[in-house]
């Protein structure tokens, strides 16, 4: 089911996952299709679209915030791209 929610914002990206900070835990073990919006134009995109199951979640120091490490579990090959110019350029 495609609810268009904002789930958080990726704090960290790779070739395998990423992880989301949120205001909310996610479900673990979940599998969601997800939207990245990317902050740069790359390859002609602006977003791309992943597959991802939710594996782990963790409270933030503060408690107002959760982390929670996704694994891809399909990755377009144009996304695959995407993430590889990213990582490359930091």
């Amino acid at each position: 089911m495609d609810t268009g929610d904002h789930l958080g914002r990726v704090v960290d990206l790779h070739a395998e996952g990423l992880m989301l900070l949120s205001e909310r835990p996610l479900d673990l073990f979940r599998s969601f299709a997800l939207q990245v919006n990317l902050p740069m134009t790359l390859n002609g995109m602006t977003e791309f679209l992943i597959d991802a199951e939710s594996l782990w979640n963790r409270e933030s120091i503060s408690g107002q915030q959760y982390w929670t490490g996704l694994h891809f579990t399909h990755l377009p090959e144009e996304s695959r791209q995407c993430i590889e110019r990213m990582v490359a350029s930091r």
